[in-house]
This record gives C-alpha cells, sequence and structure tokens, in this order.
C-alpha cells in the first residue's frame, strides 16, 4: 500500500541511522503524524523540515503515541529503549522494535509490555539502500495477532513483504536466521571466486559461468557486482556500518544456536570470517571488503587493479 493512508496513526520513532531515518521517512511520506528522536540532532532536524515532530528524549517521543517503533544497533540498545518506551507509553498502545537481536531480548520486553497493557512486536527489516528509500522492504513480526492488526497499518508504508512469522521472538529469529544465510552464502561466494582466479581462471569467466550454473545465487551476483566494480553504492551519514553489523549479527546467530543446541559448522565459521576482517581494520567499511583477506591470505588480486 503506498500514499496516503486513511487513518493516520499517531507514529514516535526512536533512532535514526541507516536504516531508521529513511523508515521513518516513509511513515511521514504516506501521512502520518510522526514525532522522531535519536542522539544526534542532524537526522531529528532533517526529518523536522520534511515535516516531522521533533522529541527530546525516548519518553516524549512514546508518550501519547498509538505506535512506537525503534531502529537500534544492540541487544543492550533495545532492552534500555524498551523499557524507557513501556514506562511512558499508553495502555492500548504498540511498540514496535525494528532492530535485529536476540529473540529473549524482545521476549522480556513484550512479557513486561504485556504487564501494562502495551502490544510488543519485533518487526526487523531486510533490503538493499534502495528499498529502504523506495518503502519496499521486507518485514519479519513477532508477536500476537492484535499487535501484528494494529501495527499493519504503519509497516505498510515501509514494507513490502510483510510476514507476521509467529509470537513474540519469532522476527528476531527469521531475521538473525537470514542474515546468518547471507553471509554464509557471501562467505561461498568470496572463496569461489579467488578460488579461481588462484587456480589461472579469468575473473570475468568465473562469474558469467558461476551465474549461469547452479552455484549463482542472488549473493554472487551482488558480490561480483561490487568486488569487481564498486559502482552505484550510494553514501550513507558517516562511517559506513556494513562490516560491524554483519559481525554483530552472525555473532548473534552463533550465540542463539548454542542456546538452542543447534551446530552451526559453516555458521560458526562465517562468523569468525567477519570477525577477521574486523581485525584487519576493515569495521568501517562494506561487508564485501571481506575479500581483501581473502586475496591478502591465497596472494592473488581479485578486484580489478584501479580498485
Amino acid at each position: 500500500m503506498r500514499g496516503r493512508l486513511p487513518t493516520i496513526v499517531k507514529t514516535g520513532f526512536i533512532g535514526l541511522g541507516g536504516m531508521g531515518k529513511p523508515v521513518a521517512r516513509c511513515i511521514l511520506r504516506a501521512g502520518h503524524e510522526l514525532t522522531v528522536t535519536d542522539l544526534r540532532d542532524e537526522p531529528v532536524q532533517e526529518l523536522a523540515a520534511e515535516g516531522a515532530g521533533t522529541a527530546g528524549s525516548v519518553e516524549a517521543a512514546a508518550d501519547g503515541a498509538d505506535i512506537v517503533l525503534a531502529s537500534l544497533n544492540t541487544n543492550r540498545a533495545s532492552a534500555e529503549v524498551g523499557a524507557r518506551v513501556l514506562a511512558a507509553a499508553r495502555a492500548g498502545a504498540v511498540y514496535v522494535d525494528l532492530s535485529t537481536i536476540t529473540p529473549s531480548v524482545i521476549q522480556r520486553i513484550a512479557e513486561e509490555g504485556e504487564g501494562k497493557g502495551v502490544h510488543v512486536l519485533d518487526a526487523p527489516v531486510s533490503g538493499s539502500i534502495q528499498q529502504r528509500e523506495e518503502g519496499t522492504l521486507a518485514v519479519m513480526a513477532g508477536g500476537t495477532a492484535e499487535a501484528f492488526a494494529k501495527a499493519l497499518p504503519v509497516l505498510q508504508t515501509f514494507g513490502e513483504a510483510i510476514h507476521h512469522v509467529g509470537p513474540s521472538g519469532a522476527g528476531a529469529a527469521i531475521k538473525l536466521i537470514n542474515n546468518l544465510t547471507m553471509a554464509t552464502n557471501a562467505i561461498a561466494a568470496m572463496e569461489a571466486l579467488v578460488l579461481g582466479i588462484k587456480a589461472g581462471l579469468d575473473p570475468e569467466v568465473v562469474r558469467d559461468v558461476i551465474g549461469a550454473s547452479s552455484g549463482n545465487s542472488g549473493i554472487f551476483r551482488m558480490l561480483s557486482e561490487r568486488i569487481f566494480s564498486e559502482t552505484s553504492v550510494p553514501e550513507e551519514d558517516g562511517p559506513r556500518q556494513g562490516m560491524r553489523l554483519v559481525v554483530k549479527d552472525t555473532q548473534l546467530a552463533v550465540d542463539f544456536a548454542r542456546e538452542l543446541s543447534v551446530p552451526l559448522f559453516g555458521g560458526g565459521a562465517t562468523a569468525q570470517a567477519f570477525v577477521a576482517a574486523q581485525a584487519r581494520g576493515l569495521s568501517d567499511r562494506e561487508w564485501w571488503a571481506l575479500i581483501e583477506v581473502y586475496e591478502e591470505l591465497a596472494g592473488v588480486r581479485v578486484r580489478p587493479p584501479n580498485l
């Protein structure tokens, strides 16, 4: 659903980072009443210039809102902000955490919300920068059917593939699984490219043949484009967060699997590979910069000489 919605929802939004700001903008663009807050003043003022209200605190953003959303970076931030939202939100409101976090964190928030009459939904999102800006993200919502129904008009402003995946924590769980799958696919693609170059194959041949064969995937295609050209990569505010986020998300997935006694032979190795990239000083790069570690270890160059 796009454009102005028939019912205006009073919405608070907390956290205007690389994902939060474009999502908040989608809500505003759809015609909802939006109040935003962030630790940084610049994105707050940017959205204020587009018509959003501003709040000086989490509590002020949550006060009186029908729907409160947060987009945060860590388990700790989600736990702290969630507690503050629940302390300020009115009974009957819905709190939606869009963050990639451990399921147990949002489950504890949901339990506390139930005692205060506040619905809680974990609804992490996935998609490219373009999808964020266009409002066509995938949304994975966990919580009660009532909470999902109440939040849906707002979720529809920034999500295209919107799934109610189960009870509280289910959205957080599938997001970790999705991100681990993406990262593991990326490792396989990088290793294939490096092995092909080490074997003396032309990089374009490796890319084209795998791209037309059973080894092909969306991640392989995107990774090949990024590694060989680094074209059409929009700049974001401040340092890039791709590598840091993949390190965080894969480690959360490994920890989650350990809680459930599920072995992750490939996933564990994937997490360590991205830690190696961070240790090499690539934290402020996008995640495909990991190819530089593989190049160094194998003694080959996959990327064109000018990159």
